[in-house]
């Protein structure tokens, strides 16, 4: 005959099926969130990377240490900030597109041309404005003849022109040419940090 269990015991046993079940669920959690986590990263990673800027070429709209979140996957327009490797150099930079496929771009007394189409640069225009008080041109004339490595009248398929915001002192296609669709890393969609400035940027455009 089976000896019945005492009170006391059946409340350890209890307890200890209690336990078990806890830490099961507790495993379980955590399993899930890890999981979860790494479908989350391997996501991101995908789509998204980080960018720190670090130089002053985008003054003033980026300032050297701002964090970006850069699309990898998205499509590209006119005044989007894209970061890209320099042609023929083991650097990287983010800039302003300014001319996409196909198109004439040309810079005549601080305007921008596309053909024959006057095209406001409106996330410069408190610059534009003292460079005209001030009597001195922001962006000096250019055609897309001058630009290094280019003899075409239209920008070629599948390359884009840029130029940095700081006009005056900044590098970009004025000096290293049209940077080609392969080389782009992202397009910036956001600064991240510093979170005081944080937003969904349309970077003044």
């Amino acid at each position: 005959m089976k000896k019945r269990l005492t009170p006391y015991q059946i409340d350890l046993l209890a307890r200890s099926i209690e336990q078990k079940r806890r830490r099961q669920i507790w495993r379980d959690s955590l399993i899930t969130i890890l999981i979860f986590s790494l479908l989350v990263t391997g996501t991101f990673l995908a789509f998204f990377r980080l960018w720190q800027v670090e130089d002053f070429s985008m003054l003033p709209n980026l300032q050297a240490g701002d964090h970006l979140l850069l699309a990898k996957h998205k499509d590209i327009t006119r005044f989007d900030l894209i970061a890209f490797d320099i042609p023929g150099q083991n650097k990287q930079a983010i800039r302003r597109v300014v001319g996409l496929p196909g198109e004439d771009i040309r810079y005549y007394d601080d305007i921008l041309y596309v053909g024959s189409r006057e095209i406001p640069e409106r996330f410069l225009s408190e610059e534009l404005l003292a460079a005209k008080e001030q009597d001195y041109q922001l962006t000096q004339n250019f055609t897309l003849q001058d630009i290094p490595g280019t003899k075409k009248q239209r920008i070629p398929e599948n390359h884009y022109l840029v130029l940095a915001d700081n006009r005056s002192f900044g590098v970009d296609s004025r000096d290293y040419g049209l940077i080609a669709k392969d080389n782009i890393l992202g397009v910036a969609s956001g600064i991240t940090f510093p979170i005081s400035t944080y937003s969904m940027l349309q970077f003044r455009s």
